[in-house]
């Protein structure tokens, strides 16, 4: 099974135009997929996942932009060091020095859920380098009405974070608006992978509920032009959370998806590229026209 599903998800990168290649950062090497000609566009997982999330959108946007996106250290195929932080303002810090070591100092920034939080915080600390900002389902703020994630994790029950098939079951079930068809041998072969590093995993979880300063703080430090998308069906992190984000961010735009969970990557892939290219395509001209 291993080798199959190796099989698979490299035809589903090879389909996407997309090649794995590695870094050394610091104390970490760090697999990331490269593709597309143009313009650099960085894309940034968000957690218990990696690169290969961004596949069913980077056909497309390989099109127009050269696409980067790492495995985050600590996930993916990138190191995973136990005794290792994987919070926030070390992660933006690697990222950071990821990007560096590729000679990239303009990008567009591309960031779902957890990489969310990195990609605004990021944006805010180095407003030079985005061109623009994609947010999808970004983590980080309070939310005005709380997640079924957070009232289950109250009871102590964090589906995020599975510890048995069953348990990744459930988490499939609720990151998702409607579940897709995966196969039950390659659901086995998945949970095990996750279930393997869920001591890790949780422990990484606790270290992300903390922004020092507070991610909301610093959102009006934001400068590029800012593209908010969210599922209507989000579970993990609330729908109501989009506003704030929208409100904070001057002059952004806010994309509410119908019937889409915390995957809207994945679950509604064309109504996201094509928004998120024609939202980068007006500041491009606008600049132009300036110019």
């Amino acid at each position: 099974m291993p080798n199959l599903v190796t099989m698979l998800v490299s035809l589903e990168r090879a389909v996407a135009g997309m090649h794995r290649k590695s870094l050394q950062v610091g104390d970490h090497k760090v697999f990331y997929a490269e593709g597309g000609k143009g313009d650099p566009m960085v894309l940034v997982h968000g957690f218990n996942s990696s690169a290969d999330c961004w596949n069913s959108m980077a056909g497309r946007l390989g099109k127009h932009y050269r696409l980067l996106a790492p495995d985050l250290p600590g996930w993916g195929e990138s190191t995973r060091l136990q005794d290792t932080s994987y919070g926030y303002n070390l992660q933006i810090d690697r990222l950071h020095q990821f990007l560096q070591q590729l000679g990239l100092t303009r990008f567009h920034l591309i960031g779902h859920s957890m990489g969310g939080f990195i990609s605004a915080a990021y944006a805010a600390r180095y407003p030079d380098e985005v061109r623009t900002l994609c947010l999808m389902a970004p983590h980080g703020i309070t939310e005005p009405v709380r997640s079924y994630l957070a009232e289950c994790v109250d009871r102590g029950d964090n589906w995020l974070v599975p510890a048995t098939v069953k348990d990744f079951g459930k988490l499939l079930d609720n990151v998702f608006g409607k579940r897709p068809y995966i196969p039950g041998p390659l659901i086995k072969f998945l949970a095990a992978q996750t279930i393997g590093r869920a001591a890790k995993s949780a422990r990484i979880f606790d270290e992300i509920q903390v922004g020092d300063p507070p991610l909301e703080q610093r959102l009006d430090q934001i400068k590029a032009p800012t593209l908010i998308i969210w599922g209507d069906q989000d579970k993990l992190i609330h729908v109501s959370a989009a506003e704030i984000f929208h409100k904070a961010i001057s002059g952004s735009k806010l994309l509410i998806l119908n019937g889409t969970g915390h995957m809207p990557m994945m679950e509604n892939t064309r109504q996201c590229t094509e928004t998120l290219l024609a939202f980068i395509k007006r500041p491009q001209e606008a600049a132009e026209a300036a110019a």
